[in-house]
């Protein structure tokens, strides 16, 4: 059988599928039909010759060829989703040698990427324009199957096979505590001590609240969540208004944490890695290769600052 060309909605009704699992959830949001979205499907399988699901009542179980068109597909829409900002580079007649595209996560994106912008048009007088993408780091696949950028920032490692990795620093686990609290002057909170707090943590999905879960089971604890959130910044805000600590990594506003609040490193070997991803085929160099450079800068001098902030005892200056 000759394969066909799929639609392009049909690889959205599989893309969605894949990540929400039933046919009801995908066409809730894609807003369509269960049958039509269903319909798709099946023309999609047909089109490309492949079964991608078995069906067993009500539910769809990939098999290896879906595994396998993934990566596929979300290439191919990401691609779509580029066509603005490459029309666009188009029209204003720049250049690929003009036109960075710079991915990060929301935090890294947030506390880092301002400054590190200003530093790189500060020291180089360019005019190149720079394109900043922010996305979920849950979203790592899809980003990283699409190749649609020259730099990325976000936590390390990522393991894909389109992209390659870049350490820069790792960040500690830190907790907020009251300033009034037992342990606020403590240098390093051991795990134990934390065992019986209310905790405000971000999503267990994260990569930090991986981390989190680590230290408490290595310890041979559970640790007491009383919320968790979608984003650190809104755990930390639920826990300094519900009375709850926050476990993070330090990677946030600490203008947060206000008067009466500080943050302390915990104990412990277990740390979130940040650096920079880069697909394989892709040379940095250039206004890329500068643009990176002081993204690196900026981070290494927010990790500076995160360790002024964690230190309980501030240290005089030599006479």
């Amino acid at each position: 059988m000759t394969t066909r060309i799929p639609k392009i909605p049909a690889l959205k009704v599989f893309v969605e599928v894949m990540h929400l699992g039933t046919i009801a959830q995908v066409a809730d949001k894609l807003h369509m039909t269960p049958s039509a979205a269903s319909r798709m499907l099946s023309a999609l399988e047909s089109d490309l010759d492949l079964v991608l699901f078995h069906r067993q009542r009500q539910r769809l179980i990939p098999t290896d060829a879906a595994e396998a068109f993934l990566p596929e597909a979300m290439r191919v829409l990401s691609v779509l989703d580029e066509l603005p900002r490459i029309t666009g580079a188009i029209r204003d007649g720049s250049t690929r040698d003009q036109l960075i595209r710079i991915l990060s996560f929301p935090r890294l994106a947030e506390q880092i990427m301002p400054a590190a912008i200003n530093r790189y048009y500060a020291g180089t007088g360019s005019d190149a324009r720079i394109d900043i993408s922010v996305r979920a780091r849950s979203s790592v696949t899809r980003w990283a199957s699409s190749r649609m950028f020259d730099v990325a920032l976000t936590s390390v490692p990522v393991v894909h096979s389109d992209v390659t990795g870049e350490l820069i620093t790792d960040f500690p686990l830190c907790v907020t505590l009251p300033k009034d609290h037992a342990l606020a002057q403590e240098a390093e909170v051991p795990i134990e001590a934390l065992a019986e707090e209310p905790l405000s943590l971000i999503q267990s999905e994260s990569i930090l609240c991986k981390r989190i879960d680590r230290v408490f089971d290595q310890a041979g604890l559970t640790p007491n969540v009383r919320q968790r959130s979608d984003t650190l910044d809104v755990a930390v805000r639920i826990g300094l208004a519900s009375g709850s600590l926050s476990i993070n990594d330090g990677i946030f506003s600490k203008t947060m944490l206000g008067s009466s609040h500080v943050l302390r490193r915990i104990k412990t070997d277990q740390t979130v890695p940040v650096g920079f991803v880069i697909p394989l085929d892709r040379k940095i160099e250039g206004a890329a290769a500068a643009i990176k450079d002081a993204i690196r800068t900026e981070v290494l001098a927010y990790r500076a600052e995160l360790d002024k902030v964690l230190d309980p005892v501030p240290r005089s200056s030599p006479a």
